[in-house]
């Protein structure tokens, strides 16, 4: 194991692996997804580029092979959900103009969706998340999604 494995920190190790493309298929999923949701793709999204090391960091080397079946899943299985969620507070919503629910306006918060869909990888991201990103950009999609906020 290298030196770098030892000083770096999960989400280091995530961007990393991000710049190899390791997520390419699962960005791939939540862009065409969120599109057919949200009627929206935001251009120049620099908030993905913030928020998907951390997302990626709580999702194992195991589960990343298989992660963009595993989301596509979800968002089948919750699709008309989702679809009012995107209404409700997406980029087109009156509530999106108070400059809350931020991460609704981005294709990665189908992932963040997905991560806190279980108890398990909930409480793995709060813990990443927390001091790396805003917690009103995870909070604010709690709510809505039917949770207590975790951070």
């Amino acid at each position: 194991m290298s030196e770098d494995a030892y000083t770096s920190t999960p989400v280091d190790r995530a961007a990393q692996d991000i710049r190899e493309g390791g997520a390419d298929a699962a960005l791939a999923v939540a862009v065409q997804s969120y599109t057919a949701l949200a009627g929206h793709v935001p251009p120049g999204d620099s908030m993905t580029a913030e928020v998907l090391p951390v997302l990626w960091s709580v999702i194992t080397a195991d589960e990343r092979k298989t992660y963009p079946d595993r989301l596509q899943e979800f968002i089948n299985r919750y699709q008309e959900r989702l679809a009012r969620l995107y209404t409700e507070y997406g980029p087109h919503s009156a509530i999106a103009q108070h400059g809350r629910h931020e991460l609704f306006a981005h294709p990665v918060s189908l992932i963040a969706l997905e991560r806190l869909s279980t108890v398990r990888s909930r409480f793995a991201l709060a813990a990443q998340w927390n001091g790396e990103l805003p917690d009103t950009w995870l909070n604010d999609i709690c709510g809505p999604w039917g949770i207590a906020t975790i951070l």
